[in-house]
């Protein structure tokens, strides 16, 4: 299921496949890309690496750690991470853990999309990277940066999702929003039009849309990623 509109993109499980293809979500979003990975396997790993665009990582269950530059952070349930272009990062998992992906457009061409410092030499840095531990993210990123391409991302649960605002009325947004439900189900109205989100949806808002969230699942668990202004 693909559904789309000037004002917001909605896409289902079997159509949100994709990693790192360009051109697959709208313009006006800064995010190339909205997964969820739900069985991530115990002591899984990767080497040092670094890529030609921004990558975030929100760990809603499990533990690790990741690497930033060298520098070692603690990977808890509802940890963010953010490792902007030219940031060199490695994780390694010590649990069974759930993880979910942002991407941004590649800013450089004729590259492959994971390097590393002996194949392709050293990382160009652009910003810092960091980290916001999971006990900290409950609210808005208290200072993004310029680069960031979201101003929060974090865990909603039965409770969260249903005090979105008026249940009885539709509220406006001020700035590009984005849901992902990794259990349960969602009902989601957008200027009136009513859709059902199912684990692995995704549904893509553009500021200025009028929208309503509501669920009666208890076991429901949805990701909200908000943009800067």
């Amino acid at each position: 299921m693909v559904i789309e509109d000037r004002r917001y993109m909605i896409r289902s499980l079997n159509s949100n496949q994709s990693y790192w293809e360009q051109d697959v979500f709208p313009d006006w979003t800064a995010l190339n890309c909205y997964r969820h990975y739900p069985d991530g396997g115990t002591g899984t790993g990767v080497e040092p690496h670094y890529h030609d665009n921004d990558e975030i990582w929100l760990f809603t269950a499990g533990r690790g750690e990741v690497r930033l530059d060298g520098v070692r952070h603690e990977i808890t349930p509802n940890t963010l991470v953010y490792t902007p272009m030219g940031c060199v990062h490695q994780f390694q998992m010590f649990t069974h853990y759930e993880n979910n992906a942002i991407v941004t457009r590649l800013e450089r061409a004729g590259r492959p999309l994971h390097l590393t410092v002996e194949e392709y030499g050293p990382a160009e840095p652009t910003v810092p990277g960091f980290v916001v531990p999971g006990s900290m993210n409950t609210g808005p990123i208290r200072d993004p940066g310029p680069r960031c391409p979201v101003s929060e991302w974090r865990l909603q649960r039965y409770e969260e999702v249903n005090a979105q605002g008026d249940p009885q009325h539709d509220a406006v947004l001020n700035r590009n929003e984005h849901w992902m439900v990794l259990s349960g189900v969602v009902q989601l109205s957008l200027d009136g039009r009513e859709v059902s989100l199912e684990p692995g949806d995704i549904a893509l808002l553009r500021a200025g849309v009028a929208r309503r969230l509501s669920t009666e699942d208890r076991s429901t668990r949805a990701v909200v990623a908000r943009e800067p202004r």
